[in-house]
């Protein structure tokens, strides 16, 4: 049995880890990996909301609350601000994170592929 101090060590090393996963992103994979994304997704300010919306600035707002887009009640109602590590849950698997969004993903499972779309829209969408 684990011990309260050696579960938040653990945890403790498991936010290090994820952390410095998201920092070795590489854009160039993250950017072919986003072509997955971009059917649905633009990145750039002023280009159009497409099936979901456009993701320039995206990280630091509040879920559910930029533009025009038409986001899902369970989106808006979740308190989500989306800082990278919101962003990694939802890529990874965007209904358990907002049970009852739209959003139509299965997501991606690899730790590595997240971190590299990751960096990818941190250098896109600033």
């Amino acid at each position: 049995m684990f011990s309260r101090l050696r579960l938040l060590s653990l945890a403790a090393v498991l936010l290090v880890l994820a952390g410095h996963a998201r920092a070795d992103g590489d854009p160039q994979h993250g950017k072919r990996l986003f072509l997955y994304c971009a059917a649905c997704h633009n990145l750039h300010a002023g280009e159009p909301d497409k099936v979901g919306p456009n993701l320039h600035g995206v990280i630091g707002s509040a879920a559910g609350s930029r533009g025009t887009y038409a986001y899902s009640a369970a989106l808006k109602g979740s308190g989500i601000t989306w800082t990278p590590d919101k962003l990694d849950a939802w890529i990874k698997q965007p209904t358990a994170l907002v049970p009852g969004t739209k959003m139509a993903f299965a997501g991606l499972p690899k730790d590595q592929d997240r971190a590299d779309v990751l960096a990818y829209l941190e250098q896109e969408t600033k």
